[in-house]
């Protein structure tokens, strides 16, 4: 997942039908890292501002929420040491790779590619413990800067791939039959859900207090649209979809 909230807000349902089956769930956050020593970018600032936290604090608080979450789909936590976009910076100059907004939903700065590839090794290393694991990894829908940086890693690995559709991005873009080009060659697996997986997967959307208001009304309006999207992915019934070639 490329933030603490990705994995549960697109797949929170589909986890707790895994662990409710006794599957070992494990969610690897890529951007869990603290931010670097020194002034934050204005923009990052600014960010903050709005927030009212600082930015070590608004880690923490994040981490906090996302063991909340993943403990009530009953899913492990990992986090590894990637910082958010708005954090980083070019290894040469210093300057913020990503300084506004629309810098956000823009393409990944040449500048990671040695991000991409470090990150690519260390979930081998993951892997290369658990080889029987079933990876998935986000489309990239929305073009979010680190989902596009998490899909990169993925794919540099020599391992089946299933992808996600990120949530509420999914919900908001207009749905084509290959969402716009991120889903080129691959196929829509169905996933049906239940309401108990349903109900799991509306609590631990909810741990993650700080992120509510930034998406919805209050706690009634996220369970409405939650379940907006997995009726309208089930066509009528209760799911989720994921893309490949194959479920393994």
């Amino acid at each position: 997942a490329p933030h603490f909230d990705d994995a549960v807000y697109s797949c929170g349902g589909l986890i707790h039908r895994q662990t409710a089956g006794g599957t070992v769930v494990r969610v690897v956050t890529v951007c869990a890292g603290e931010p670097p020593a020194g002034p934050l970018s204005p923009f990052a600032a600014a960010l903050h501002a709005r927030w009212g936290v600082s930015a070590r604090d608004a880690v923490a608080a994040r981490r906090q929420e996302d063991l909340a979450a993943l403990q009530r789909l009953g899913a492990q936590p990992a986090h590894l040491g990637v910082p958010d976009c708005i954090y980083r910076v070019h290894p040469e100059t210093g300057a913020p790779l990503y300084a506004s907004e629309e810098a956000l939903f823009g393409p990944l700065d040449p500048a990671e590619g040695p991000l991409v590839e470090r990150l690519a090794r260390e979930l081998e290393r993951w892997l290369a413990r658990e080889p029987a694991t079933r990876l998935y990894a986000p489309l990239g829908i929305g073009r979010h800067v680190d989902h596009r940086l998490t899909r990169a890693a993925a794919e540099r690995l020599a391992h089946p791939l299933l992808y996600y559709e990120d949530y509420p991005y999914a919900a908001r873009e207009p749905e084509t039959a290959d969402w716009g080009g991120l889903a080129v060659g691959l196929s829509p697996q169905f996933l049906d859900l239940d309401e108990a997986d349903l109900e799991a997967y509306c609590l631990a959307v909810g741990a993650y207090r700080s992120q509510l208001s930034t998406f919805w009304a209050d706690e009634a309006a996220m369970r409405a649209a939650v379940r907006q999207f997995c009726e309208r992915t089930g066509a009528g019934r209760l799911g989720l979809r994921v893309w490949g070639t194959r479920l393994g």
